[in-house]
């Protein structure tokens, strides 16, 4: 006969009781406080993270802008030849009227990308949450140095 199939051992805590299969261990704190030279160093890290990612954002942004009037001109360039070939198209008795329509729409279209991209990356603005997490960290840091002279000279 065959041996009946079991169900695998779920881990145990500390008590001995089954503990859930999918609890994640959390690092346990330090109890030592941070030195100022580690709060300073982990600041930098954290302030430049934070430049890092919204700089990528921004340059992002930035490219789409760039794509699009890029198209947006080669598009204008190939507009311009099919309105070049419908004022010419008389002279050869043949058909102008579709090409004049077609490249003046292509015109006006690429236009309005070619002028939506350059305003949208003229309007980037500065990182403003790193400028004002640079100000924040630098109010702190006043705060600390003058509670550090504080404390100094009430020691002595």
């Amino acid at each position: 006969m065959a041996s009946p199939i079991r169900a695998p051992e779920l881990p145990r805590d500390a008590g001995g009781r089954e503990a859930p299969a999918q609890v994640a261990r959390l690092p346990r704190a330090r109890n030592e406080p941070e030195g100022v030279l580690e709060s300073l160093t982990r600041l930098a890290r954290l302030q430049v993270e934070l430049g890092v990612s919204e700089t990528r954002e921004r340059l992002k942004v930035a490219a789409v802008a760039a794509g699009v009037a890029i198209a947006g001109a080669i598009a204008a360039v190939a507009s311009v030849v099919v309105l070049i070939a419908g004022a010419l198209a008389p002279l050869f008795d043949a058909a102008w009227q579709h090409l004049i329509v077609a490249g003046g729409g292509v015109l006006v279209v690429s236009l309005a990308a070619i002028l939506w991209g350059v305003s949208r990356i003229r309007n980037l603005e500065w990182p403003q949450e790193t400028l004002e997490s640079l100000r924040e960290n630098w109010s702190w840091l006043t705060s600390q140095a003058r509670s550090t002279l504080t404390l100094r000279r009430n020691a002595a």
